[in-house]
């Protein structure tokens, strides 16, 4: 369908140009077509509780490719009606240093000219010592749920907190010249309260945003953007010392990425 197409407003179609705000998401698919590749999960439906012989893996949301748990971590779908009534996951754990992550098959390519956003809404009961972090990453075949975004051998580019601030940093690597990470100062997020972070990329800079704002810009060179390379979506937590946060809502995840 053009972008002037017939029977479907242009904001149905693509996202409004123009808004204040979530700029990164302009003039980018809000439904799958020729020219989009749009994702999106709301997480209505249940995590798979049992593995099931070639299909859905055992504590993987229905459609994800997997999910990497620590002992004593759990992931489930929320049914409470106050935070769950929508679509909501919960990702619990009061250990230190553990955690859990749910990933998606490696499909997913950054291009050079072409422009992509993935973004989640999330919220925390710790922004101290609670980890969190989505993105897309070329690790998933991995022991831990952190070394999705934090072993220096991979192709990643991942935005969220880290234990001990409230402020989102933007990590990334390519072809395991180590990972970079970048803090901002501008926006950080609020303990119990909704935040959606997004990952702008407009096929040559990496942007970083909080709840429409952009808080980072990417200034490391074009050599530590994983361009290229086949890239799975995830989300990721993990406790940091077991004193503080134990409990991560993601209520979406989606992406967009213009073919």
């Amino acid at each position: 369908m053009s972008r002037n197409g017939a029977g479907f407003t242009e904001s149905i179609v693509h996202a409004p140009q123009g808004l204040k705000g979530y700029s990164y998401r302009n003039g980018l698919g809000m439904i799958p077509s020729a020219e989009f590749d749009v994702f999106h999960d709301d997480f209505h439906s249940f995590v798979v509780a049992t593995a099931i012989t070639n299909g859905p893996v055992a504590n993987t949301p229905w459609g994800w490719q997997g999910a990497i748990i620590d002992s004593g971590s759990t992931v489930v779908v929320n049914t409470t009606a106050a935070l769950g009534a929508n679509g909501v996951l919960t990702f619990a754990d009061a250990t230190a240093s553990e955690g859990a992550a749910i990933y998606g098959t490696k499909s997913v390519q950054l291009t050079a000219g072409k422009k992509f956003f993935i973004e989640a809404r999330v919220r925390t009961d710790d922004v101290a010592d609670n980890a969190i972090q989505f993105g897309l990453s070329a690790l998933t075949a991995v022991t831990n749920p952190e070394d999705i975004w934090t072993t220096v051998a991979t192709d990643l580019i991942t935005f969220g907190i880290l234990d001990g601030s409230a402020y989102p940093q933007m990590l990334s690597d390519k072809s395991n010249g180590g990972t970079t990470v970048q803090t901002q100062t501008v926006a950080p997020m609020v303990v119990d309260t909704w935040t959606v972070l997004g990952i702008g990329y407009d096929g040559a800079v990496l942007t970083g945003w909080v709840n429409g704002i952009k808080a980072l810009t990417w200034s490391g060179a074009a050599t530590t953007v994983p361009t290229g390379v086949a890239l799975a979506p995830f989300f990721g937590h993990i406790n940091g010392n077991g004193a503080g946060g134990a409990v991560v809502l993601l209520d979406y995840l989606r992406y967009s990425s213009e073919r």
